[in-house]
């Protein structure tokens, strides 16, 4: 199963070069959270926020090494759903793949409507029922129509959308790095554990999503070589990219706790109004960034949920001129335009936190169980068994501190799923219809 020839995936075009690979990871992290995320974390953890974010950043970046060993024994879409079935059985990855997919059309809804609200700022006609549903039917079917088209326009949208933002978001963060300094943060204020464990979820939730890129790892041009640099180079980046935000916001905002809009504020105390708008701008060019994202992976799991005959077969076909999975792609967009329009997803949203965490530590188990079974991983990590384990612990100590109601969610969203599989696992298509998905 860890040949680095598995076909998995092979009716799917590999166009992603490794800048798209870099890209689609830095688009899917820097999405709404960033915006949100300073005045959030200085109203909990003060001046200890810089800290707060360095540990929360470790931590992400020990799961991404555990990530990056796994993801570099296969060339397949799948990424977390696929580890988890060769380590531990196909049962194990219906799990995390549909856990995957439910929490990632949840939180396309709920960036969606930070996007919507943003825009509603700049152009007022947003913020009506009837404008914000025009607003998110224009954006998904755009987003959905070039995904159809392949893999790459879909990636290199999401490059565009990552321009967009990424040099506005660069230029503050030099503002940071130029007035910014410890002599710009607060005076020290005690705050008790349970706050500080707040931000630590907090910055943890914000840097959240690297490992998406995975999922379309069978749509790479090499895998294998791309994936590494492209996840551990992402989450370098970010993690300068929100110090020097950090900084940026406590120099230039006089009371960053309580800011509804932090970047904004910071812009327009350097440059005016002009400059509130132009973040504004920013953070919808920063939620369409990473809802282009989602829209190029999301369809992806439920294509290779259906692969491997858990789902309708339809859900597998592969678009003949296009090589895309253009069922899943339009399945997939009609599902978060209607969570989008009719708010349904705050439901669904309330178990994305607990769901990422287990696919997570699915991942960081299956590198350890992996490395028993099959031996060293074309990437192998050093100590990567301790760092496995210890990705682990802080994962169990993140879902310690998730709300009861999420666990009832999970178990609902996860009995759903695992009815729909035996339903499709009971009454199989008949080869030839499988030939032909």
């Amino acid at each position: 199963m860890s040949s680095p020839d598995d076909a998995g995936s092979p009716g799917l075009y590999r166009g992603l070069r490794r800048i798209e690979v870099v890209s689609l990871t830095l688009n899917n992290v820097i999405g709404a959270g960033i915006f949100a995320m300073p005045a959030a974390l200085a109203a909990s953890a003060g001046r200890s926020s810089l800290v707060v974010l360095l540990v929360a950043f470790l931590l992400v970046s020990l799961i991404a090494l555990c990530t990056v060993e796994v993801a570099s024994r296969y060339r397949v879409t799948g990424g977390p759903m696929y580890y988890a079935s060769t380590a531990f059985g196909m049962r194990a990855g219906f799990i995390v793949g549909w856990l995957m997919y439910l929490s990632r059309l949840a939180a396309f809804g709920a960036i969606a409507s930070t996007m919507l609200a943003y825009a509603a700022g700049v152009w007022p006609p947003l913020g009506s029922a009837l404008g914000r549903a025009a607003g998110i039917t224009v954006f998904v079917a755009a987003i959905a129509a070039f995904n159809l088209r392949g893999v790459v326009h879909g990636a290199r949208v999401s490059s565009l959308l990552m321009l967009a933002k990424g040099v506005p978001l660069v230029l503050l963060a030099l503002v940071g790095l130029w007035l910014g300094g410890w002599r710009t943060l607060p005076p020290p204020v005690p705050h008790g554990l349970p706050d500080l464990t707040s931000a630590l979820l907090l910055a943890f939730f914000a840097c959240m999503g690297f490992e998406q890129v995975a999922v379309v790892a069978g749509e790479a041009r090499d895998p294998q070589r791309d994936l590494p640099v492209g996840i551990l180079s992402a989450v370098a980046i970010i993690g300068t990219l929100y110090m020097l935000l950090m900084f940026a916001c406590f120099a230039t905002v006089p009371d960053l706790a309580h800011s509804a809009r932090p970047l904004a504020d910071a812009a327009k105390s350097l440059l005016g109004p002009i400059g509130a708008t132009a973040m504004s701008l920013t953070a919808v060019f920063s939620c369409a960034g990473g809802l282009s994202v989602s829209m190029l992976v999301t369809p992806r799991v439920l294509y290779a949920l259906a692969d491997q005959g858990d789902l309708p077969p339809l859900l597998a076909r592969v678009e003949p001129v296009r090589l895309t999975p253009a069922a899943a792609i339009i399945t997939t967009a009609i599902l978060v335009w209607l969570l989008t329009v009719s708010g349904t997803f705050i439901y669904l949203a309330t178990f994305s936190v607990i769901a990422r965490m287990l696919m997570y530590a699915s991942t960081c188990v299956a590198l350890i169980t992996l490395r028993q079974r099959d031996g060293p991983a074309p990437v192998t990590i050093p100590l990567g068994t301790v760092w496995a384990v210890i990705a682990v612990l802080c994962s169990a100590a993140v879902l310690v501190k998730t709300p009861g109601v999420a666990v009832r969610d999970v178990s609902i969203a996860v009995l759903f799923g695992w009815v729909a599989r035996l339903l499709v696992r009971r009454h199989p298509p008949k080869q030839g219809m499988l030939d032909t998905a």
